[in-house]
């Protein structure tokens, strides 16, 4: 009886179903999928960039950095919520800068616009990652404190004025703020809760500026007395 090697042309035991052009192919598929699949991966983490992007520019001003007044309205409704679901506290703080119209007028539009930026950047030292700063329009804007009392956010608002006072934001020439403070009531709606805070921007406007003024509880109770300063902060700003 004839008998027959056992094993492909070359003698080798091998009984792969696949030739070596077809191993070839397999191989280039592979990496063809995989290749398509890091595509789709990148464009994925690209389009969600462009996502944020596009988010970022419908809540922040554009000029300054700082959350814009449509973002403001939102978030200070959602911490007005938490306020009256499980008593979470929160603090306004209301700045305006002092005669900022002179700066503009004496200086330029340009230098006034870098004086805004500059501000936004003091804050943001200061600032935590759970508190946020609006620009509510023109040179004024609004700092929440999220679950801060009126007394600590007072504190905070000394700061932020003696930074600003001690800081170098326009050669020979000092640029100061005025700050209102208010702490969210239980019953207080986010329109009402600005309305405050801007009444007590008003009144540390109307005694001298550069100062501080809060009202708490009752309308007619005030903080007139200073506030010791015992934080210490960067001074200067580029």
């Amino acid at each position: 009886m004839a008998s027959y090697p056992l094993g492909g042309r070359d003698g080798t035991n091998d009984f792969s179903p696949f030739s070596g052009a077809d191993r070839l192919t397999s191989v280039a598929r592979d990496i063809v999928l995989l290749a398509a699949a890091a595509i789709a991966v990148i464009r994925m983490a690209l389009l969600q960039r462009r996502v944020r992007a596009l988010e970022e520019q419908t809540i922040t001003d554009p000029l300054t950095g700082a959350f814009n007044r449509r973002h403001m309205h939102t978030t200070l409704t959602a911490a007005v919520e938490r306020r009256r679901r499980s008593g979470d506290r929160a603090s306004l703080l209301m700045l305006d800068i002092d005669r900022f119209k002179d700066i503009n007028d004496a200086l330029g539009h340009a230098e006034g616009d870098r004086v805004l930026k500059c501000l936004v950047a003091l804050v943001g030292q200061r600032m935590r990652k759970v508190d946020a700063l609006f620009r509510a329009g023109g040179e004024e804007f609004i700092l929440l404190l999220s679950g801060t009392r009126f007394t600590d956010a007072v504190s905070v608002a000394e700061d932020l004025r003696r930074l600003v006072q001690d800081a170098r934001f326009v050669s020979g020439r000092q640029v100061s703020i005025s700050v209102g403070v208010v702490e969210l009531g239980h019953q207080q709606s986010a329109t009402e809760w600005i309305e405050e805070a801007d009444a007590a921007l008003y009144r540390a406007k109307r005694t001298g500026r550069n100062r501080v003024a809060g009202r708490y509880g009752e309308p007619s109770r005030f903080v007139d007395e200073p506030i010791a300063h015992t934080l210490r902060f960067p001074a200067r700003i580029s």
